[in-house]
């Protein structure tokens, strides 16, 4: 059996960018992003965003394509925020998405960046390749 240790981050964005990940709305798409990544036997380890944009850090195993993985867990996420938010506009994620590799034994810049997108939103200190518009 082989050892693998893949670790991702996942840059994607709403349909339009539109600002639709408010803080309630964030609460119900990470908890639907974890537990779908959960059902395909992967994990999420750090999830953060801002209202058009979130990135996220997880651990997919090679047996899983990382478009099916991401696939599934925008899919679902966005029928779970749909589901409990049906007063809001129809929430859609963009089809495509940036997905990195990441060296599992330096990741706590990437953690820091991931988890405190608000803050480097706000303050402009952004990491260009990882905020481009898709």
């Amino acid at each position: 059996m082989a050892y693998t240790r893949l670790r991702y981050h996942i840059v994607t964005a709403t349909k339009h960018r539109s600002p639709l990940i408010t803080s309630e709305v964030e609460a119900v798409a990470y908890a639907a992003l974890r537990n779908e990544a959960k059902q395909l036997n992967c994990h999420i380890s750090h999830i953060g965003g801002i209202e058009d944009h979130i990135h996220i850090i997880a651990a997919v195993p090679p047996t899983l394509a990382l478009s099916y993985f991401v696939g599934r867990i925008k899919a679902n996420s966005a029928r779970g925020i749909n589901n409990v938010f049906t007063h809001l506009p129809h929430f859609k994620w963009q089809r495509s998405f940036g997905a990195f590799t990441v060296n599992p034994h330096d990741m706590s810049g990437l953690v820091n960046y991931v988890l405190n997108q608000k803050a480097h939103h706000k303050n402009g200190d952004l990491w260009e390749a990882f905020e481009r518009d898709n």
